[in-house]
C-alpha cells in the first residue's frame, strides 16, 4: 500500500478461488492504538472519505502477483500528454478525478476522492464516474484501454481495497496421445477464446453459445445417430457441480439441472441482454455499468462450470459411438 509500513506477504493461491475468477483482497492495518474489531472496521457504514486509484493498461498483464501499492510508473497507455504536463483533471457530473502520466508521457493512474458509506459504494461512484470518460477516450483514439488493478484506501478504518484476478496455475500436461474428437473441435476453440478474452461479456457470450449448441442441435444428432446404429448412450444426469466460489445468489442450483439454469437464468436474464445490446425495457445495456459488471462477473463461474458438465457428456457419448 502507498502508506507507512508498507509490507508484501505470500497467500497460498488456493485461497484466491478458481483460476480466473475476479475477487477483492481486504488488508486491515494494524495499529496499537486500534481498539475495534476488524469485523466492525470492514462493516462501517457511516459516511466518509475515500481514495481510489486504478492503473491502466495497454494490454491485460498476466501475472501470478497482486501488486497494492502501484503508482504511476506502473501503469501504461496509447494516450500521451505532453513533456511538462504532470496530469490532467477531469471534471464530470459525478466529481472530479486526475490522470497521471508514467515517465514515458503516458497517462497511466486514475485518482479520485468522494464520500461513501462502504468500499462496494465508493467503487461504484468511482465507475460511474470515470469509466463513461475512459469509453469515450478509448473511441476518440481508436485504441484498447484496460483498467487493470483498482485500489481502494478506506483511511477512517485503515482498510485498503485490491481487485484482482485469481492466476491461472501451471498444469502438468500428461505426454501421452488423447483422442482429439474432431466434431468438438469449434467446441474446444469458443472455450480457449473465452478464457484468452478479459471481457466477461464475451466469456459469457461464448459459455452460452457452447451450451447452446451442446445441449441443442448436436446433441440431438448425436442421439440420432446412436439411434441408427442401435447404440444405447449411458444415461447421464448433468447437474451443475458443488463449488465454494459459486456466489450466493446462485448457491441454491448447485446439484440442480444444467439445462434448468440454461433455460431459467441464463438465456433471459443475461444471454439476450449481451446478444441483442437493447434490453427489454427497450434501453441499451451499458457494459461499462458497474451494475452489469458485476452481475456478468458474478455468473461467470457457474457458467463455466455448466459448460464443462456438458462437453463432458458429449466426449462421453462421442467415445460410446466410436
Amino acid at each position: 500500500m502507498p502508506t507507512e509500513g508498507a509490507a508484501s506477504a505470500s497467500i497460498p493461491v488456493e485461497n484466491l478461488g478458481p483460476s480466473g475468477i475476479r475477487g477483492e483482497l481486504y488488508v486491515v492495518a494494524l495499529t496499537d492504538d486500534e481498539k475495534r474489531s476488524d469485523s466492525a472496521r470492514l462493516n462501517d457504514r457511516t459516511p466518509r472519505q475515500f481514495k481510489i486509484a486504478a492503473r491502466l493498461a495497454k494490454s491485460p498483464a498476466v501475472s501470478g502477483n497482486i501488486k497494492g501499492d502501484f503508482d504511476a510508473n506502473d501503469g501504461s497507455s496509447y494516450f500521451h500528454v505532453p513533456q511538462g504536463q504532470i496530469l490532467s483533471r477531469v471534471r464530470c457530473s459525478a466529481g472530479v478525478f486526475e490522470i497521471k502520466k508514467n515517465e514515458q508521457d503516458e497517462q497511466s493512474l486514475i485518482e479520485f476522492e468522494c464520500q461513501a458509506e462502504s468500499v462496494a459504494a465508493a467503487k461504484t461512484l468511482f465507475l460511474e464516474t470515470v469509466l463513461p470518460f475512459l469509453d469515450h477516450q478509448a473511441y476518440l483514439a481508436d485504441c484498447p484501454l484496460f483498467i487493470e488493478a483498482v485500489r481502494i484506501e478506506d483511511p477512517t478504518n485503515g482498510v485498503t481495497s485490491i481487485d484482482y484476478i485469481s492466476p491461472y496455475r501451471q498444469v502438468v500436461v500428461s505426454p501421452h496421445i488423447k483422442l482429439c474428437r474432431q466434431e468438438l473441435a469449434p467446441v474446444y476453440a469458443m472455450y480457449r477464446d473465452a478464457k484468452n478474452s478479459h471481457s466477461d461479456f464475451y466469456k459469457f457470450l461464448c459459455y452460452h453459445k457452447i451450451l447452446e449448441g451442446l445441449l441443442g442441435s448436436v446433441r440431438s444428432g448425436v442421439r440420432q445417430r446412436a439411434q441408427k446404429k442401435g447404440v444405447e448412450l449411458s444415461k447421464r444426469r448433468e447437474l451443475i457441480p458443488f463449488s465454494d466460489a459459486i456466489v450466493p445468489e446462485y448457491k441454491e442450483w448447485q446439484g440442480k439441472s444444467v439445462k434448468a439454469f440454461f433455460d431459467g437464468v441464463m438465456t433471459p436474464q443475461f444471454r439476450n441482454a449481451v446478444a441483442h445490446f437493447i434490453l427489454a425495457n427497450g434501453q441499451a445495456l451499458n457494459l461499462s455499468a458497474p451494475k452489469e459488471l458485476l452481475r456478468y462477473a458474478n455468473i461467470l463461474h457457474i457458467s463455466e462450470l455448466c459448460v464443462r458438465t456438458v462437453i463432458e457428456t458429449q466426449e462421453a457419448w462421442l467415445t460410446e459411438l466410436s
